[in-house]
């Protein structure tokens, strides 16, 4: 059918209708009399012009909402959702709904999908993709199926994926377009003053603080200059071309992954190497490597007394240490130099047995005795008794610190580290004093006798008091 034979159609369809100054149908036209439009509009049904043009057998009801579907319907719809739970649908539509945007910076885990000869496509979950670029990337390339901790950088509204990198890893940008707070990109230093550190990032200008160039103190700048750093975006206002940079947040990120995975691996006795950070009175932090330190403590850092650690160790040294302890929870750890080496008391059972005679310095002195250096990280003990055959009041009038002496062992316990000595058993003892019968006695001091006391004298004196003898106040006048 033609649209002349279909406009001829609604014409007649339509001929009994007034007709306004260009022969077209009125629109007011006073078809129900006086009576209002609105009024005249709610009598008649509404209808289409095409109505009776359309043939009964290919019109189509309009679909009812409320309305039951037909049978087949129903039973295909049924046959689509069975073995579905509803829950589950609406956890799936609700996560779908929320898959808001990344927020620059933030650290996401994505499983790769597919990989080109120079981009990995990762899934970001809630229908969100992002591109990792595989030049430089360290590991070799990922394998599809492949899960991997990464950073979110900006978002490319042209392809709808997300640019990501490593986690905690510097992200490629072009322009001021592509920079956000929280990005971590890569700066190359270019220059150095007092204050900080001038960094190009991509042709744009930034400038890193002083504070925020490294976790320890950088005495000289300069040697960062021409050096190319992965840096956080801590500000930005492209309008004043403002742009601020901090290489110590990525450093702590970076320490916090590196000592999360090596609190999970780390096993007690394992060797390490690293170097001193700083030294206290107290011991040494030693860094084992991407910024875990862990504290050996004074009385680890030698078999043999050390009395400050600064005698031992200086900051910057190089040291192997072992492993003492691992506290998971608090992520500290604890170091051992003295453990890398062997204890000069695995033999000295064999060394130093009961009754061998050995030779050694007097170290320390105390109220008790006197602590005897035999070899380096071996001492033993000089009881005050064992010092002389005489009564001994001050240790140090026997024996001064520094002083070499002959020793007896005593008892030698390599477990508890512990031996004991003796001076006074190499020591000749003192002759007895000549005379009959062996030791000479004491003298015994004479006995003298108390002289006979002469009997106390009576007294014909009144005794001063009692109730019945007047006082002194009566020779005066006074009555009592």
């Amino acid at each position: 059918m033609s649209a002349a034979e279909i406009e001829a159609r609604a014409a007649a369809a339509g001929g009994d209708a007034p007709r306004d100054s260009r022969g077209g149908p009125r629109r007011g036209g006073d078809q129900g009399g006086d009576r209002p439009r609105r009024e005249r509009r709610g009598d008649r049904a509404p209808s289409s012009a095409f109505t009776d043009v359309i043939p009964p057998s290919k019109r189509v009801a309009v679909p009812n909402l409320r309305a039951d579907l037909e049978d087949d319907l129903e039973e295909d719809f049924q046959a689509a959702l069975e073995g579905i739970e509803v829950d589950s649908i609406l956890a799936t539509a609700a996560t779908a709904k929320a898959a808001a945007t990344l927020d620059p910076g933030s650290r996401v885990s994505g499983t790769v999908v597919s990989v080109s000869p120079d981009t990995a496509f990762v899934d970001l979950g809630g229908r969100r993709q992002g591109a990792l670029k595989l030049i430089g990337l360290e590991g070799g390339n990922p394998e599809i199926g492949q899960v991997l901790e990464l950073s979110v950088g900006g978002f490319n509204e042209e392809d709808g994926l997300y640019n990501v990198a490593p986690a905690n890893r510097a992200i490629d940008i072009e322009d001021w377009s592509q920079l956000e707070a929280g990005m971590i990109v890569a700066a190359k230093v270019t220059a150095a003053n007092k204050g900080g550190v001038e960094c190009d990032v991509a042709g744009l200008r930034g400038f890193m603080p002083a504070s925020l160039v490294s976790n320890w103190r950088v005495e000289n700048l300069e040697e960062l200059v021409g050096q190319t750093v992965e840096a956080l975006v801590t500000e930005i206002v492209p309008a004043a071309r403002r742009l601020v940079l901090s290489r110590r947040a990525v450093l702590e990120r970076q320490a916090a992954d590196a000592r999360t995975k090596m609190l999970e691996t780390l096993e007690i006795g394992d060797l390490l190497d690293g170097i001193v950070r700083s030294v206290r009175d107290f011991g040494a932090f030693v860094d084992v490597g991407n910024g875990v330190d862990g504290l050996v403590h004074v009385s680890q850092m030698s078999w043999d007394r050390v009395k400050t650690p600064t005698d031992v160790l200086e900051v910057g040294q190089k040291v192997r240490v072992a492993v003492k302890n691992v506290d998971r929870q608090t992520g500290k750890i604890g170091l051992s130099i003295r453990d890398t080496v062997e204890s000069p008391w695995k033999n000295a059972a064999e060394k130093y047995h009961i009754g061998a005679a050995v030779r050694g310095t007097v170290s320390r002195i105390a109220q008790f005795g006197a602590f005897v250096r035999l070899e380096p990280g071996v001492e033993g003990l000089v009881h005050v008794s064992e010092l002389a055959h005489r009564h001994v009041q001050s240790v140090s009038s026997v024996v001064r610190e520094g002083e070499a002496v002959e020793c007896k062992v005593l008892s030698c316990d390599p477990d508890e580290q512990r031996i004991s000595l003796s001076i006074k058993a190499l020591a000749t003892p003192p002759a007895p004093p000549a005379g009959k019968g062996g030791p000479a006695a004491e003298p015994e001091e004479p006995e003298v006798e108390e002289a006979a006391r002469p009997p106390a004298k009576k007294s014909n004196v009144p005794l001063k008091g009692g109730i019945r003898r007047q006082g002194d106040g009566a020779k005066f006048g006074l009555q009592w």
